[in-house]
């Protein structure tokens, strides 16, 4: 005991023991001891840790990292679904940003509701609050391409898709209009109405097929992805996925 109390305090130990008749110590004497023991441990510990085998640096960064899985700006989703093929296929993985505010064309992860079942699907931002949007038909009954405040979309990703028509309809403030690129099987804003932007958790910026290989989002904005430092939650479990059939 005596490396740990190097102060009056050790004094006043031995001072008590010795002492005849007996010396009445202070209340907080034994409470201070066990302090001043612990702190002495907890500074021991974290010395071994920092410098032990020349990787304590490495420790300690790998388990601040750990800490903060969830809380970083990037998380991965593996693609559960058909409805945004062939632009993200079954079992790819997409990198999202929490941070960025949809934009036209981007696709995004977005907590949809059906009757009384909750779900995420991913799905892409076609119109933003004050936006018109609608499909409206050609002479053969069929919607040739969405169009948005007046002006006809070009999809190139949807890659021969065909849009079925839906009427022409207002965004409403604080909401974004969502579809999938396979629109004939895809549950989304045609369903579900205009989604709360609320309900938007993240925007895609990288897709990765199952070698591990990274591309863009065709048709998105570019963004930049996480960089060499960022923390990137990795996927979970695949989600149920969620879908109505053409």
């Amino acid at each position: 005991m005596s490396d740990i109390l190097l102060d009056g305090t050790a004094e006043e130990l031995r001072a008590l023991a010795a002492a005849v008749p007996p010396v009445r110590a202070r209340p907080d004497l034994a409470r201070e001891v066990l302090d001043r023991a612990r702190r002495q441990r907890r500074s021991r510990r974290l010395r071994r840790l920092a410098l032990g085998v020349g990787g304590g640096v490495v420790v300690v960064s790998a388990l601040a990292a750990a800490t903060l899985l969830g809380r970083g700006d990037h998380f991965t989703v593996t693609q559960p679904s058909t409805a945004m093929e062939s632009t993200v296929r079954v079992e790819e993985r997409v990198v999202f940003d929490r941070t960025l505010r949809p934009e036209r064309g981007d696709v995004v992860l977005a907590r949809l509701t059906v009757g009384s079942e909750e779900f995420d699907s991913m799905l892409r931002v076609v119109a933003l609050p004050g936006d018109t949007v609608g499909c409206p038909a050609d002479q053969t009954g069929r919607c040739p391409e969405i169009v948005v405040n007046g002006v006809p979309v070009r999809e190139d990703y949807l890659a021969g898709t065909v849009t079925e028509s839906f009427p022409t309809t207002t965004v409403p403030a604080g909401r974004v209009f969502l579809l999938g690129d396979n629109r004939p099987v895809a549950n989304d804003s045609r369903v579900v109405g205009p989604v709360e932007l609320a309900d938007v958790s993240g925007v895609a910026v990288r897709i990765r097929d199952g070698d591990g290989r990274s591309r863009p989002v065709p048709g998105a904005p570019t963004h930049d992805g996480p960089g060499d430092s960022d923390v990137v939650d990795p996927a979970g479990p695949v989600p149920p996925a969620r879908a109505t059939p053409a």
